[in-house]
């Protein structure tokens, strides 16, 4: 049995349940799987945009697959998706569909890696915080509220070093990037309120984006160069796009999702820069300065307090 913590008020929304003990546990476990895949994800998309790949060929490779393996789960769940809202499964295709596939890849054509990993999930649990408080009034409690600030002040601190050295169009990449993220908050937002199985959900935003693919092929909006690229390189971005992020991600983190809540995982989510960074020093030949090691420093420590992981002591009356 989960563990779960209800409201009072027993007709309050199934989506503010927030899994309690081993089962939260579990939930921040899926959540820092999910920011390792990710964090795999961004590195490779940016070794992607950097050969003769285009977005559309990494889009088919992160829908393709999942939308065939987890067909059957859609199916099994067709007749509780006719009573989920319509306005959350747009959310749900729309948010981690294709707009925000081509948004963050295309981003890359401008922008490093350190950008995406800082504005993409750096800065969506700011955003998912702020559609949960004002659109679904939802509480902010004090050590969250903590969290958040120290995750800003890191992300913030990140982005005044990276554009420190601004060169040439850098900045529409990290327009890109923050269109991108508001697409992602709102996937998480609509997840979580949607309550369907993840594999269902994943296999429904698999197979719109499918679809939406192939339409935009035939009609020549998209061009393809994936026999440009070699053997070792398509299935190095096979495995990341379908297998890792396609399915292992799109459950893991649909599994957090409903056990945590969309803003603790989102919160989660920050800690995808700090591991981005990391990979990038040897896949990339990135660096990370002292000064940018502090602003990651700030971000773990917001994603702690943000999250749930560790509480802070109440004030004593």
């Amino acid at each position: 049995m989960m563990d779960i913590t209800h409201s009072k008020n027993t007709s309050e929304a199934h989506y503010r349940n927030i899994a309690t003990g081993k089962t939260f546990q579990l939930g921040l476990l899926a959540a820092f799987i999910t920011v390792c895949i990710w964090a795999s994800w961004l590195v490779s998309v940016k070794m992607g945009v950097q050969s003769a790949l285009t977005s559309f060929d990494l889009a088919l490779m992160r829908y393709g697959l999942p939308a065939l393996v987890l067909l059957p789960f859609l199916y099994q769940s067709r007749r509780r998706l006719l009573v989920v809202p319509a306005w959350t499964l747009l959310g749900i295709v729309f948010g981690a569909g294709i707009p925000f596939f081509f948004l963050s890849s295309q981003g890359m054509h401008y922008a490093p890696v350190s950008h995406a990993g800082l504005l993409l999930p750096g800065t969506f649990p700011l955003f998912v915080t702020a559609i949960a408080f004002f659109v679904f009034k939802e509480p902010l409690s004090r050590p969250r509220f903590i969290g958040l600030l120290a995750i800003m002040f890191g992300v913030l601190a990140l982005l005044i070093i990276s554009m420190w050295s601004l060169k040439e169009d850098v900045w529409k990449g990290d327009l890109l990037f923050l269109g991108a993220s508001f697409f992602w908050a709102v996937y998480t937002i609509s997840l979580r309120v949607a309550g369907l199985p993840p594999l269902a959900a994943t296999g429904l935003l698999s197979v719109v984006s499918l679809v939406a693919l192939f339409v935009m092929f035939v009609t020549g909006s998209v061009t393809s160069g994936i026999g440009l690229v070699s053997t070792d390189e398509l299935i190095w971005q096979f495995a990341v796009q379908a297998i890792l992020v396609g399915l292992f991600a799109g459950f893991s983190y649909g599994y957090s999702i409903n056990l945590l809540g969309a803003e603790r995982t989102a919160a989660m989510g920050a800690l995808t820069p700090v591991l981005a960074s990391i990979m990038a020093i040897p896949l990339l030949q990135e660096s990370i300065g002292l000064a940018a090691a502090l602003g990651l420093c700030f971000v773990c420590i917001g994603v702690v307090l943000a999250s749930g992981i560790v509480k802070l002591p109440r004030k004593s009356h």
